[in-house]
């Protein structure tokens, strides 16, 4: 790739364990010789999978995609709790379970976490009080108000046998979230709701922003692509959106390459993509307080 080529696309990467999500953008910005890269949604180190990668005007579109559902499969252990309620943090609370907890009794905790919840986002997160970040305070040992977050769970459910070993109990789950859910938070709470200690022991992302595991790319494979092949393994900008399209006329294209409003067409909830001469030029979103259609996203204005 060269400096002058600039790509514009959704890679989607496998990210692997040990790497931070930084990782993998740096990786990206360098097989592709461009800046303009970033990513929809954080995945911890310790997390494995789908992770997407938008490169040049497609950056526009992060927002966008991190609002489209996740889905998670990993384990939750029973018996213990961890500073950041996963494995990385130290344990801070022991419960030995002598009598194993009825898989029933489980399931039913679970199921209560399904639908519209409250979270409490862990010390060890990257969210803002008083324009510092949780974790800060965590690692000076400061204690701070969390503010609750709304989170929606669609879907979480066990996908394994209750396993009963050394006094803890493990099972395997499946979870589709919304944006801004903890999925660390949700084994917590799990435990919580049985009264005892839990900890998320497993973590993978097998549905990122539409895209799922089938489709994501090993990056040490990406590495060794030639030049063109890289370029198959990028998802135009035109198969991300799902939008309803418009065909713009001439004079709405030339309102449109001038990011004027435009107000003769008919209100919808949805956004607008609009194409001209078969490109995709622009996406427009319906001002319900003006009541016109005005400019959300620009791709092309030539």
């Amino acid at each position: 790739m060269t400096n002058k080529q600039m790509i514009d696309g959704v890679l989607v990467v496998d990210k692997p364990r040990g790497v931070t999500s930084f990782d993998v953008v740096r990786q990206v910005r360098r097989l592709f010789g461009q800046k303009k890269v970033g990513h929809a949604g954080t995945l911890d180190p310790s997390v494995a999978g789908v992770l997407v990668v938008a490169l040049g005007k497609a950056t526009k579109l992060i927002d966008e995609l991190q609002t489209r559902p996740k889905r998670y499969i990993g384990e939750i252990t029973l018996g213990f709790a961890t500073e950041t309620e996963d494995l990385d943090g130290a344990v801070i609370a022991r419960k030995t379970i002598d009598t194993p907890i009825a898989t029933t009794t489980i399931d039913a905790a679970i199921k209560v976490l399904n639908g519209a919840i409250k979270q409490i986002p862990p010390m060890y997160s990257a969210v803002k009080v008083n324009g510092r970040r949780l974790y800060d305070y965590a690692r000076a040992g400061a204690i701070v108000m969390r503010p609750e977050r709304d989170a929606m769970i669609y879907d979480f459910h066990r996908t394994s046998d209750v396993n009963f070993e050394n006094n803890v109990q493990k099972f395997n789950f499946e979870a589709t979230v919304s944006k801004g859910t903890y999925i660390r938070t949700l084994a917590s709470d799990t435990g919580k709701a049985l009264d005892i200690p839990a900890t998320m022991t497993s973590l993978t992302r097998t549905m990122g922003s539409g895209f799922t595991l089938i489709q994501a790319h090993d990056l040490t494979e990406v590495e060794k692509l030639a030049p063109d092949d890289l370029l198959q393994i990028i998802v135009p900008i035109k198969d991300i959106l799902t939008w309803p399209t418009h065909i713009l006329s001439d004079d709405e294209w030339f309102a449109v390459k001038n990011g004027q409003k435009i107000a003769h067409w008919e209100p919808s909830t949805n956004f607008k993509q609009l194409y001209y001469n078969d490109k995709l030029k622009a996406v427009y979103q319906y001002d319900n307080s003006e009541q016109v259609w005005r400019s959300r996203y620009v791709f092309d204005n030539q």
